[in-house]
């Protein structure tokens, strides 16, 4: 028969594999044991913080809060730069050198007077005395310049010859290179062969002008000088092709005709600037004006005529007249008074500010300046917007017939309202039957009945 003896079992420590990650005494540091059990982590790593002389550091275990002042002294005589200075020993550790009031001694740049002392830092303050230097693009010699300064700009256009040896540098005085990119990237300027405007493509200093069609802008007008307007060449230019073709057309008629054609004067380049507008009526009308105040005799300060301008009121600047005509009278007379006093006066200019008013009155004033000439510019934002004219000498004129005198007249002019039939006057008035039946013999009359 057997028997089982049990042994007493010893103590076993169980330990896990989880690191503690809480911080230590310090409060810098974690802990980082592997099963941590204790409960007051004391770091055992020295400090090495600099101390308060920023020469030496902390030597003792790492600590909360700051470190102590630096304890070590030195028996060396602390002197200033020149050596005029000194501080005698026992020196603590991280003091600064001596202030020195002597002048500095050091070796400087320039040969300029020192105004600044003797000094512990290893460079010296920047030279302030006042010299006179070129500025970056030589263009001129500024005065009073601290002389520590080096990069000066005057303010002004570069204007060095570029390397394409068309255009100039366009930027303000500046430091280096006039490019910041390889190709020059202003328009060309030389002139087309066909119309003589500037080419305006990208530079090409090397290579021809491209085909492209001509943007400029080209003034024209009529005959009599009244219509002007500004188009773009290529639209001009095909106007000048057009009446090139009319001109050949003729030409090749007269030679059917057994006419001798002088070839070079047909449509030349030159009348390409000369194209013209067409006249409409009111040029025609201006004409006959002209013409009839000329056999008349009439010189050109009456005028009556009217044949400087053509001065029309507008149908809604005659609607809106009508809903005020107090102050259409009143801003008129302003109007009228500040023409006649710059064309009788000495200055070539003069303006009036009108008080703030609504979006209607104003409209108004904008109309009636531009029949009198006068320049119009509102001013300001709502309530307060309001209006300033502006007269010019010669430009401005005041029209013979005033707006007012227009309105009053095309009032007076309007047929009489309807008179009253006599029938009604009589149902009215309640007449007798027999005044009823003589009215009702008597025959009707349409007044608005006009019959050619």
């Amino acid at each position: 028969m057997c028997c089982i003896v049990i042994h007493p079992v010893e103590d076993l420590t169980f330990i896990c594999d989880k690191r503690c990650n809480k911080k230590r005494q310090c409060g810098r540091h974690k802990c980082s044991e592997i099963c941590c059990v204790d409960k007051e982590h004391k770091c055992s790593l020295i400090c090495g913080h600099k101390l308060n002389c920023g020469l030496h550091r902390c030597d003792h275990p790492c600590h909360r809060g700051n470190c102590q002042n630096c304890w070590q002294t030195s028996f060396d005589e602390l002197t200033c730069y020149c050596g005029e200075s000194i501080i005698y020993p026992p020196v603590p550790c991280g003091t600064r050198p001596p202030e020195c009031k002597n002048s500095c001694t050091r070796r400087h740049e320039c040969d300029h007077p020192v105004f600044h002392s003797c000094h512990s830092e290893d460079k010296c303050p920047p030279c302030t005395y006042l010299t006179q230097k070129w500025c970056m693009g030589k263009h001129e010699l500024r005065n009073n310049i601290p002389c520590h300064l080096t990069d000066i700009s005057c303010g002004l256009r570069c204007n060095q010859l570029l390397k394409c040896a068309m255009h100039k540098c366009k930027r303000i005085c500046h430091k280096g290179e006039c490019l910041i990119d390889e190709d020059c990237k202003q328009p060309c300027t030389l002139s087309r062969p066909d119309c003589g405007h500037p080419c305006l493509a990208t530079c090409h200093p090397s290579q021809p002008c491209p085909p492209s069609a001509c943007s400029s802008m080209v003034d024209l007008q009529c005959e009599c000088g009244r219509r002007k307007d500004s188009v773009v060449c290529s639209a001009a230019s095909s106007a000048y092709q057009k009446i090139a073709a009319i001109s050949m057309a003729a030409k090749l008629t007269e030679m059917q005709l057994g006419d001798s054609v002088d070839i070079g004067k047909l449509v030349t380049k030159k009348e390409l600037k000369q194209t013209r507008l067409q006249c409409d009526e009111e040029c025609l009308a201006l004409e006959r004006n002209r013409r009839l105040a000329e056999a008349l005799n009439i010189t050109e300060n009456s005028d009556p005529f009217n044949t400087r301008s053509g001065f029309k009121f507008s149908d809604s600047l005659k609607d809106d007249a009508r809903k005020d005509l107090k102050f259409v009278s009143e801003i008129e007379r302003e109007v009228k008074a500040l023409v006649d006093a710059v064309n009788k006066g000495k200055q070539s200019k003069k303006s009036h500010c009108f008080p703030p008013m609504n979006r209607d009155h104003r409209k108004i004033i904008h109309d009636l300046a531009e029949v009198y000439g006068v320049e119009s510019v509102s001013y300001d934002n709502e309530p307060k917007r309001n209006v300033v004219i502006t007269a010019v000498k010669g430009k401005s004129m005041c029209p013979n017939v005033s707006l007012l005198s227009v309105i009053e007249r095309e009032i007076q002019a309007r047929p009489p309202p309807p008179i009253a039939h006599y029938r009604h006057q009589a149902e009215r008035n309640g007449g007798n039957s027999g005044s009823q039946k003589t009215l009702r013999d008597e025959p009707i009359i349409d007044y608005f009945d006009v019959q050619d």
